[in-house]
């Protein structure tokens, strides 16, 4: 006969057990999100979508998606895994205030991919735009971050990092349009990329094992502190910049277009430099070099000829 006292402990380990994996299948590989019908006591699936962004995140399977289904303001999020968030509906805002950040990325080893989202600082302290602290990869497509009162995207992985960036508004901010700091070796393409910003436009230093920029068919245009800055480190010789920009337009930033400051290098083709205080500076050992085909012409220094390459 089964003691009695052996039956309350076993009836609650099969409870357990049996509770354990149903749990684990809360999570699904695509969550939705709804301004106009969600409700973050859902469990995300389509006909009963989420509300918020960090409840579908945290929802979702480790490379799932989030899709957004209607216009409207989703707040902010903290992402920890591989995962996209998707809106091809219209506006989908995360509104930022109070020195807060909209979209914080934790995520190492992790693919994020962003697309069709709209970043904006709101009353005092609108603060910063997107963090990407952790990753391998980040993608952002189409999307706008504006008004913020500090720096729309700041890019400080540790380790290895991609970074690709296109069809995106990156404007009226009060700190700088994409900025990085010293950490692993860095990846970085732009590409339909529009800059206009209070402070600098785009400003990278260089990391340990050096960082690349690629930049095509972009604006930076209306920055107060120059267009594209680049910044080595005379301290660790791996920590260089090499950008190379073509079919772009510099115009009308009140420093310097472009800035080449110790251990970077800048080289530029196909391009448009006008109506800038300044058309480049390189100091301190930095380096400004022409593919000898852009169009140079109404800036406030006088249209200095830059150091001529031969195409490749």
């Amino acid at each position: 006969m089964l003691n009695p006292s052996m039956l309350v402990p076993a009836v609650l380990l099969a409870v357990a057990l049996a509770g354990g994996p149903a749990s684990a299948q809360t999570q699904v590989a695509r969550s939705f999100v709804s301004a106009a019908t969600g409700n973050d006591a859902n469990d995300c699936n389509r006909a009963t979508p989420c509300r918020t962004f960090q409840r579908a995140h945290d929802n979702t399977f480790d490379q799932g998606e989030v899709t957004v289904l209607d216009t409207g303001g989703y707040g902010a999020v903290t992402i920890s895994k591989s995962i996209s968030i998707v809106s091809e509906v219209g506006e989908a805002s995360l509104l930022v205030s109070g020195g807060a950040t909209g979209i914080t990325i934790n995520a190492p080893n992790a693919y994020v991919n962003l697309r069709g989202l709209t970043i904006q600082g709101i009353g005092f302290g609108g603060g910063t735009g997107l963090a990407f602290r952790a990753g391998f990869a980040l993608t952002i497509t189409n999307c706008v971050i504006r008004n913020l009162t500090g720096d729309a995207i700041v890019l400080n992985p540790a380790g290895t990092a991609q970074v690709a960036i296109s069809s995106t508004l990156i404007t009226d901010n009060g700190g700088r349009g994409i900025v990085n700091s010293l950490t692993g070796p860095q990846k970085i393409d732009l590409d339909r990329v529009h800059v206009a910003n209070s402070f600098t436009g785009v400003q990278l230093v260089g990391t340990p094992g050096g960082t690349h920029v690629s930049i095509a068919d972009s604006v930076f245009s209306g920055n107060a502190q120059g267009g594209l800055v680049t910044d080595g480190n005379p301290f660790e010789p791996t920590s260089t910049v090499t950008a190379v920009v073509v079919r772009s337009v510099l115009s009308n930033n009140r420093t310097s277009a472009v800035v080449a400051e110790r251990t970077s290098f800048i080289a530029i083709g196909e391009s448009l430099i006008s109506g800038n205080a300044a058309t480049w500076l390189a100091t301190s050992g930095g380096t400004v070099w022409s593919f000898g085909n852009n169009h140079v012409l109404g800036n406030f220094d006088g249209d200095p000829a830059m150091t001529v390459i031969a195409k490749k």
